[in-house]
């Protein structure tokens, strides 16, 4: 069983994105249409996904004591274009599943975190180290941004959002 700090981290980030299922949800009757420039829903979810895919490599390098190679280490932005550029071929629905999957799976690699592992420093995607809760907190704090760019951008889906990140 998970420690209570695990169910904790794992708790806050369901919450988390249970809130943006809802509006990817209400956004996919919208999903010809650019969010940001050049991002429709497709890319928008690509770039989740992307992320979760960098979480999860950081997680599992971290439980098995391996090196980390950080997959953004050329950068956010390039990374960014990246993570969505690799999916450009894959159909909406195989990026919304892959998007669901990819979550199921950080939560996974949370519980199977050894509990001496948990507050131990580990190298986040970028470079940077910290502790796993900082990390769950800096991709709550991502969904939490996105999650308020859709709900804007739901008033008014003929229009662009302004940022991407």
């Amino acid at each position: 069983m998970a420690s209570r700090e695990k169910q904790f981290l794992i708790a806050r980030w369901e919450h988390r994105r249970e809130e943006l299922k809802t509006l990817v949800t209400q956004a996919e009757a919208h999903r010809a249409k650019e969010i940001y420039r050049d991002w429709r829903l497709k890319e928008f979810l690509a770039h989740m996904s992307g992320w979760d895919d960098a979480v999860i490599e950081s997680l599992r390098a971290h439980a098995n004591g391996e090196p980390f190679m950080t997959p953004a280490s050329r950068g956010i932005n390039a990374y960014n274009a990246q993570t969505v550029s690799t999916r450009e071929t894959l159909d909406y629905d195989h990026v919304r599943r892959e998007w669901d999957r990819t979550h199921e799976l950080i939560l996974q690699a949370i519980r199977d975190l050894p509990e001496e592992k948990l507050h131990q420093p580990l190298t986040f995607p970028w470079g940077e180290t910290g502790t796993v809760a900082y990390l769950v907190e800096i991709f709550v704090e991502h969904e939490e941004e996105h999650a308020a760019h859709l709900r804007e951008w739901l008033k008014n889906p003929n229009e662009l959002f302004a940022e991407k990140h």
